[in-house]
């Protein structure tokens, strides 16, 4: 009975209902849009991380990220590799060799970073193929060919075809070395400093240069399948500390990264309590207006023997039928408006966060558990809100409401 005289109760005045669903519609519908949007764009930066050069996990010697010592090399590299190879979960790895040196040309010196590749490996974890904008791509495991970043030919004015001389310390005296190689192709990844300070070079030749026949200074992987907070559904069993070698995920490779997006987490659960503590304020001040108007009647069904918890009762359960009837209207425009972004997306592509550079459109990914927890939300706060009317109703006197009758 209370339960039909409060959906009676609450579309006596339209106007005002139809204002105060739509304050709840609205407020949920935002904070839907934004979690998926975040959700996506979370989701596009670690992809852009991943789909680089650093993959989802890295194993290297124990130091070596350190100071990037060209002596420290992978400890027992065939275990590791057929440990690795037996991982049911692991798609793709390349092996890389590792060093600074420094890049010379008739036009000038520069430091960088130079990674020892085998491209057919590196085509499958990463995508430095696909982001040759001039010449060719490395064409084996040895050979002379180099390939670097925009910025960088830029910087040292090359072109195609140019000899370069690369100078670096060799693994057994720590003595200068150089060798010849010809610039073959020109990268643009998206990453600033990836494209202002990193070349690739065949593996093989790498190694001979730097007196490393056999031996590898990194090993990215991929997995096949990973969870929804980025990292693998079965990953690969860390080495022991005796083993001498390191295993770190993305998450530990990329630390400022990892803790931007546990600070977007954080972020949308304090604008949701913002967001829903102001739709609360609406709908108490929607539930006041609505008792000092009726207070007339309530006076005399409180005269006529309904108790105080009868009366506070029915105003719970008209904020209850308003939050449902709003959660609704705001899950169906939540919904439109996802799908809208999801077919067009938002363009970010270019813009730089947290040192990762956004290479595509960011679309909207939605978690179905929030499609459920987002309207809970929006209803517990408009029961909360109706609590201070109720209270009101409550405590009120027959004689009191009763003086309240408009002529």
């Amino acid at each position: 009975m209370l339960w039909k005289l409060a959906w009676r109760n609450l579309w006596r005045n339209r106007t005002r209902t139809w204002l105060s669903a739509t304050v709840i519609a609205i407020g949920l519908m935002a904070l839907i849009f934004v979690d998926t949007m975040v959700e996506g764009m979370s989701v596009n930066m670690v992809k852009n991380a991943t789909d680089t050069i650093m993959g989802h996990a890295q194993i290297h010697a124990q130091g070596f990220r350190d100071e990037y010592d060209v002596k420290l090399t992978i400890n027992n590299l065939d275990v590791m590799l057929t440990h690795l190879r037996d991982h049911p979960d692991l798609k793709d790895m390349s092996m890389r060799v590792v060093t600074y040196s420094m890049l010379s040309s008739a036009e000038g010196v520069e430091p960088i970073l130079t990674l020892g590749i085998d491209p057919e490996e590196e085509k499958k974890l990463s995508k430095f193929d696909e982001a040759i904008i001039a010449g060719d791509y490395i064409s084996s495991v040895s050979g002379g060919d180099l390939i670097l970043g925009w910025k960088l030919a830029e910087k040292m004015e090359l072109r195609l075809g140019e000899r370069l001389v690369l100078t670096a310390v060799d693994a057994e005296s720590g003595e200068m070395v150089q060798e010849l190689f010809r610039l073959s192709g020109i990268y643009k990844t998206g990453d600033n400093e990836m494209d202002a300070s990193m070349a690739l070079a065949p593996r093989e030749t790498l190694q001979h240069m730097l007196k490393l026949e056999g031996k590898i200074h990194e090993i990215a992987m991929r997995y096949a399948h990973m969870n929804e907070k980025g990292t693998p559904a079965i990953p690969v069993t860390k080495p022991d500390k005796e083993s001498g070698n390191d295993l770190s995920l993305w998450t530990e490779l990329m630390p400022a990264m990892q803790a931007a997006l546990q600070l977007t987490d954080q972020s949308m659960a304090i604008m949701g309590l913002i967001l829903f503590f102001i739709v609360a304020l609406g709908i108490t001040n929607t539930l006041l207006m609505g008792l000092y108007e009726r207070m007339f009647e309530f006076g005399i069904i409180k005269s006529i023997g309904t108790t105080p918890w009868q009366t506070a009762r029915l105003m719970v359960y008209e904020a209850f039928c308003l939050g449902v009837f709003g959660s609704i209207v705001g899950l169906m425009l939540a919904v439109i408006v996802t799908i809208l972004f999801a077919k067009y997306g938002i363009d970010y592509t270019g813009i730089e966060y947290s040192g990762i550079t956004f290479q595509e459109k960011i679309y909207p990914s939605i978690r179905l558990e929030r499609l459920v927890v987002y309207p809970f939300w929006s209803l517990g706060f408009t029961l909360v809100a109706s609590l201070y009317p109720a209270f009101k109703l409550w405590r009120i006197l027959p004689v009191e409401a009763l003086r309240k009758r408009k002529f």
